[in-house]
């Protein structure tokens, strides 16, 4: 669809949403038929496509560097541990670095002061991309001008327009953002992600003498991503409780991609108006020789697991696909392991405050608010029917302060285009920071539940439709029609 055909429908029949205007109409159709088109696209110029690099102010630094591999050595130790239970369905070619360390940078403005500063708020952002796409490249003239309006470094993978974003100027002010390329699917497998995220987090925790700054108290970093990256996060929060690892100020999820069974009802509602297709798994791309390498391994891996019986069986019966691979990232025989779905983890407990942001109008919608219940609420929702009886024996047994917001016209990861509600998300992620980095000196609210208008009108209760996946008896379980 091109833009003149979206912008004579806009105003012949009005956008599929009253609260849209043409600018954010025209983004959304954008958006959906690339990603519907993808099967037309290899995974490497898809990679490539949005891996762009970023142009540069003449009046920001860049300090680009690498996380050297240490780190990953030291990350890989603590995920050995947490994934002994599931190495038997994991590839072990996460481990073999083909590369001296994690590309990596600093954007800040000159003479910040942030290093003498007694709280120095820090994000380790995320990116999004599904595990397999986007980088810090392709967010840099973003990042500057996020740094230069802030007054603030940037360590972190962004997908925002600052002119959309003057609250999170007016809270943010000084916060340190950093930004990694972790590597991506499908050539770097799950755990691959995972230990480069944990890695960062080490780093910022115990730099090197030559890093420029004091080690960081964890307790002024929030860590934050959307989509893959929201989950990436999430997953990482857990990595960091299981390996007694010293906790972060708090985590914050935009349209976090929790559940990679794609189970709830929301991912394949034909009513939703998301730009993501009706699938968000199973994506497929053109042959290439990086995809025929990819399917190759995966086949391989899949007949290693079954025919020499590795291990004890750790999936689900509608998990076993005849076509083979259902995700990118990781086998279908270890979607359920809690750091490649963290919704369906055995407890979710004892993490540090969330802050999950949703749009009511997106597939994702759903694991989302199964997620924050499981996470404030754990001896009333539980995780799949294969993990029964599970949480009673974990040892995390105390409820997570999470609060949910849903966007009301919303669809997913909305917070890059212009909109009032995209204002008011901004706005709650810097009170949300400002809090549990205890800027404000103020204690957090108790877990909740919101609603927002299109206008940004805060109801701190959901609609009874948001509360039928509380209801959902197939948590975890890949739909009979789902796509592989």
């Amino acid at each position: 669809m091109n833009d003149t055909y979206i912008t004579i429908k806009h105003y012949l029949n009005g956008p599929p949403r009253p609260s849209w205007d043409l600018k954010f109409h025209l983004t959304w159709a954008m958006l959906k038929s690339a990603l519907e088109s993808s099967h037309t696209t290899t995974i490497e110029q898809a990679q490539k496509n949005f891996s762009l690099f970023g142009l540069t102010p003449a009046d920001e630094v860049i300090n680009e560097f690498k996380i050297k591999n240490e780190y990953r050595y030291e990350a890989q130790a603590h995920i050995d541990k947490i994934l002994k239970p599931y190495e038997h369905v994991l590839d072990t070619e996460w481990k073999d670095l083909k590369d001296d360390g994690i590309i990596s940078e600093w954007v800040q403005n000159p003479n910040d002061g942030w290093e003498n500063r007694e709280i120095r708020k820090t994000i380790l952002y995320l990116h999004g991309g599904g595990y397999c796409t986007c980088s810090k490249e392709s967010h840099r003239n973003v990042t500057c001008s996020l740094t230069k309006k802030t007054n603030a470094r940037v360590l972190g993978k962004f997908k925002i327009n600052l002119k959309r974003i003057q609250p999170l100027i007016n809270y943010l002010v000084k916060i340190s953002f950093i930004a990694i390329n972790y590597r991506l699917a499908p050539q770097n497998q799950f755990p691959a992600a995972l230990q480069d995220a944990l890695a960062a987090y080490l780093y910022l925790l115990n730099p090197p003498k030559d890093a420029g700054f004091e080690p960081l108290n964890p307790k002024n970093i929030v860590i934050a991503g959307d989509s893959a990256g929201g989950a990436l996060s999430l997953a990482l929060g857990l990595a960091i409780r299981d390996s007694d690892l010293p906790p972060c100020a708090g985590i914050i999820g935009l349209s976090p991609w929790v559940d990679l069974t794609q189970s709830t009802p929301s991912v394949l509602n034909n009513e939703c108006i998301d730009y993501v297709p009706n699938t968000v798994a199973g994506a497929t791309f053109a042959e290439s020789q990086v995809y025929s390498e990819y399917k190759e391994k995966a086949a391989a891996l899949t007949a290693k697991i079954k025919n020499q019986n590795l291990g004890p069986k750790i999936w689900h019966d509608s998990f076993d696909r005849p076509n083979g691979r259902f995700q990118l990232y990781a086998p279908n025989e270890g979607l359920a392991i809690p750091y490649v779905s963290p919704m369906l983890a055995e407890s979710l407990c004892n993490l540090p405050p969330l802050l999950l942001t949703i749009g009511d109008d997106e597939r994702l919608r759903d694991e989302t608010i199964y997620f924050a219940h499981r996470s404030s609420e754990p001896t009333k929702y539980k995780g799949p029917s294969y993990n029964a009886g599970k949480f009673e024996k974990s040892p995390f047994q105390t409820p997570t302060n999470t609060t949910l917001e849903i966007y009301e016209d919303m669809p997913h990861v909305f917070q890059f285009m212009e909109h009032a509600c995209t204002e008011k998300s901004y706005e709650r992620m810097a009170e949300f920071v400002d809090r549990v980095t205890n800027s404000l000196n103020e204690s957090l609210p108790p877990s909740s539940y919101n609603y927002i208008s299109a206008k940004g009108e805060i109801s701190p209760s959901l609609k009874e439709y948001h509360k039928e996946v509380l209801k959902w008896e197939k948590i975890g379980i890949l739909p009979s029609n789902a796509q592989n």
